[in-house]
């Protein structure tokens, strides 16, 4: 990888971004002067850190990388480890956990897996702790149909922002799927439906205590024995 091009490309994305070099490496969980090393051009992260660099700033690791890289080189580096569970299988796929509904107060690694469903690699592998759950009801269903299977990236207190689809637990009930607001002191859960009657709903402080984030939906499929 040429240095000149991570450098260029990490500069500029940077400035764009208005994030200082301190925020930069607490994000990234690297020393500050790693991150001013980078920015000189003295040092270059390796591939694997490439990744979370790209996340950081919402564009594709490729932009980091030289064309004269080998293009198998950047895929198999890039890759993550597979989801703990995952059982690797032909055709460029892997499985992840399903579940088909998680109930409130419930740790995630305590509820039995209904079946491991068959997914690309290359979506598995920049999610590789997700899981899948069924989705039930039509209150997202301009985003994802009923019944569909929804990938969830477990949520690690950071990585939700306003208009992000998240499966969340409201008073006890189990996980549904909706957008997330977060206005001031207050939290809005708003579906994404074409029937009218399903509303937003709105968690002053005291309410959000109420609220338990699963994780971010980042993809969806059909099941795999679903008629059409």
């Amino acid at each position: 990888m040429e240095r000149d091009v991570f450098q260029q490309t990490f500069e500029r994305l940077k400035t764009q971004s208005g994030l200082t070099d301190a925020e930069i490496a607490r994000r990234l969980d690297v020393n500050r002067s790693t991150v001013s090393r980078w920015k000189d051009g003295t040092i270059s992260p390796p591939l694997s850190k490439i990744k979370e660099i790209a996340n950081l700033f919402g564009v594709s690791p490729l932009e980091f990388i030289d064309d004269s890289v080998e293009e198998n080189e950047v895929r198999n580096t890039l890759k993550k480890a597979l989801p703990e569970g995952a059982i690797p299988v032909k055709g460029k796929s892997i499985t992840v956990p399903l579940y088909g509904s998680i109930a409130a107060g419930v740790p995630l690694e305590a509820i039995p897996v209904e079946e491991y469903i068959e997914i690309p690699e290359d979506v598995g592998s920049w999610y590789p702790y997700a899981f899948l759950l069924r989705v039930n009801g039509e209150s997202m269903n301009k985003v994802v149909p009923n019944g569909a299977y929804a990938l969830i990236d477990p949520y690690n207190g950071e990585d939700v922002g306003n208009g992000d689809v998240v499966a969340v637990q409201v008073n006890g009930y189990e996980a549904t799927l909706k957008r997330f607001f977060k206005l001031h002191n207050t939290v809005v859960l708003e579906p994404d439906s074409y029937n009218p009657e399903y509303v937003a709903q709105n968690f002053t402080s005291p309410e959000t205590q109420n609220l338990r984030i699963m994780g971010k939906m980042v993809w969806f499929m059909s099941p795999p024995n679903a008629k059409f």
